[in-house]
C-alpha cells in the first residue's frame, strides 16, 4: 500500500478519518501496518501490502480460489494477449480522454487485469475486491505507480462521497446478493460530472435457464473438486461438440469455448458454475437503475448488458 492512498480512505462503518501506523515498509510500499479510526476506535490491518476492511471473503470464496490459481491468465502484459484492453473498451466505452489524469475506481478488480488498462490510459486507479483475489492483484499490479488495491465490501466502500472521476465494474456486481443495491452504492462516490460504467450478465432466456439448472448442482461443491471436474468435462464437451448426437449435450451443459486455450476455458467454466450468486439482467432493467440514481447521459453499449452514465455536473 502506498501512503498516498490514505487521503482517499475513510472508515467504512462511521466514515471517520483514518490514521496510519507503519510496521514494515519496502520502498514506496507499506507491506504491513494499521489504519485506525479515531471516532469509532476500529482498526483495519494492512497485510501483504493491502489494507483489509473485511475479516472474511464472505460469499466470494470461489473467486479467492479462482484468481489466485489463474493469477496471470487474463492479464494482458503477463499473458501476451490484448483481450483485456479490448474488453475494457467494449464494455465500458471509457477512453484516455476520460481517464488521463483522473482518479478511477475498479469495483471487483480481481487480478488487476482492467486496472492495468485504466492505468495505461493515464488514470490513477484504486481496485476494490471482497475476495482474496486482492493478493493476486497486489502481486500483479500493486507495486506499480498510480495503482492501489483495497480489500473491502462494495456495500460499505471505504471512501468519501464524491471521490472518483470514474467508476467501472466489469462482470462483478451480479455476483453480489443484490446487483441493483451494489450498483446504487457507487454513484454517491462520483465527483460532479463523473462517469460510471458497468457490465453485468444478460438474461438469455432458455440458455440462462439451462445454465441455472446445472448451477443448482454445482454451486455447493467444494471449489477444488469443481475445478478438477472442469478440467475433465470441458475438454470432453469440446470434443462432443463435433459429434452429431453427443453434441446436443453442449446445449444442456454450457461450457466456455473461447479459442484462447484450455486453461482459459476451464477457468471461465469454473467462473460460471462456482459463484454463490449469479444474477442475469435486461438492458431496460439496468438502465432503470441509472435513472434511479439520477445519472445523466445514460447510454446502452453494444455488448449486453453494458451501460454507462454520468453524475450531474456542478
Amino acid at each position: 500500500m502506498k501512503e498516498s492512498l490514505v487521503r482517499h480512505l475513510v472508515c467504512p462503518e462511521c466514515h471517520g478519518p483514518l490514521t496510519l501506523a507503519v510496521d514494515v515498509r519496502e520502498g514506496q510500499e507499506i507491506e504491513r501496518g494499521l489504519l485506525r479510526c479515531g471516532p469509532c476506535a476500529r482498526d483495519y490491518p494492512i497485510l501483504r501490502g493491502v489494507p483489509r476492511f473485511v475479516d472474511t471473503d464472505k460469499y466470494v470464496g470461489s473467486f479467492s480460489f479462482q484468481w489466485n490459481v489463474h493469477r496471470t491468465t487474463q492479464v494482458d502484459s503477463l499473458s501476451g494477449h490484448a483481450e483485456s484492453g479490448k474488453t475494457f473498451l467494449m464494455k465500458t466505452g471509457l477512453t484516455g480522454s476520460e481517464l488521463k489524469g483522473k482518479l478511477a475506481l475498479d469495483v471487483g478488480c480481481g487480478t488487476g487485469r482492467f486496472m492495468e488498462i485504466a492505468a495505461e490510459l493515464g488514470a490513477e486507479v484504486i481496485g476494490l475486491d471482497l475476495s482474496f483475489a486482492v493478493d493476486a492483484a497486489y502481486t500483479n499490479m500493486g507495486r506499480r505507480s498510480g495503482i492501489h488495491i483495497v480489500q473491502a465490501d462494495v456495500f460499505k466502500p471505504p471512501f468519501r462521497p464524491a471521490t472518483f472521476d470514474a467508476i467501472y465494474s466489469i462482470g462483478v456486481l451480479h455476483h453480489t446478493p443484490s446487483t441493483r443495491e451494489a450498483f446504487l452504492s457507487l454513484p454517491p462516490l462520483l465527483k460532479p460530472a463523473g462517469v460510471i460504467a458497468i457490465w453485468v450478465y444478460v438474461w438469455s432466456g432458455l440458455y440462462s435457464q439451462r445454465l441455472d439448472r446445472v448451477r443448482s448442482l454445482t454451486v455447493g461443491l467444494p471449489e477444488r473438486l469443481l475445478y478438477g471436474l472442469c478440467w475433465v468435462f470441458v475438454p470432453l464437451l469440446h470434443a462432443f461438440a463435433w459429434i452429431p448426437i453427443l453434441g446436443r449435450l453442449t446445449n444442456y451443459i454450457p461450457a466456455s469455448n473461447q479459442k484462447r486455450g484450455l486453461a482459459w476455458d476451464v477457468m471461465d467454466t469454473f467462473d460460471v458454475y462456482s459463484p454463490r450468486y449469479q444474477w442475469k439482467h435486461t438492458e431496460p432493467e439496468v438502465a432503470g437503475w441509472f435513472k434511479e440514481a439520477n445519472l445523466k447521459e445514460i447510454k446502452i453499449l453494444n455488448f449486453p448488458v453494458s451501460v454507462r452514465g454520468r453524475q450531474a455536473g456542478t
